[in-house]
């Protein structure tokens, strides 16, 4: 029962970014945008290779602390978010702001040819970096041909 409820508890700190932490975004200039495609597409390329560290990497860093480690986040992908860890195709929408939080929506198309909506929810970080603070995925009825 304690493993669940600390696993049910890592997942719930994944699905939520944590607003705290971060201030409030106003809007994504070309450059935001570039590199916070380049962050969740970097986690992606890691993903596809099985490199577990270079993916953990592009998570903050309360998500590193709070997952633990690299193995333990692969563990997660491969569990939670298989889609996104084993995808076929990918297609990028425009970052955007929503509620003060800047979003990296993904449409995800997975082995089967089923179609996930994945949304990034982005953090600027103090260095001005982008790193990935939550992801939501939501299977949609859509079949990719």
């Amino acid at each position: 029962m304690k493993r669940f409820l600390a696993m049910a508890g890592l997942l719930a700190g994944l699905l939520v970014p944590c607003w705290g932490s971060a201030a409030a975004v106003e809007g994504i200039t070309t450059a935001d945008a570039i590199a916070i495609h380049e962050a969740v597409q970097s986690q992606l390329d890691a993903l596809s290779k099985d490199d577990a560290a270079s993916a953990f990497e592009q998570a903050t860093p309360e998500k590193r602390m709070l997952i633990g480690s690299p193995d333990n986040f692969l563990r997660l992908m491969k569990e939670r978010y298989n889609p996104i860890y084993r995808h076929q195709r990918v297609i990028f929408s425009h970052p955007e702001v929503v509620n003060g939080d800047a979003i990296q929506v993904v449409r995800v198309t997975d082995s089967e040819s089923r179609v996930w909506l994945a949304i990034f929810w982005m953090q600027q970080e103090e260095d001005s970096s982008w790193k990935i603070d939550g992801c939501q995925l939501l299977e949609t009825t859509s079949v990719s041909i």
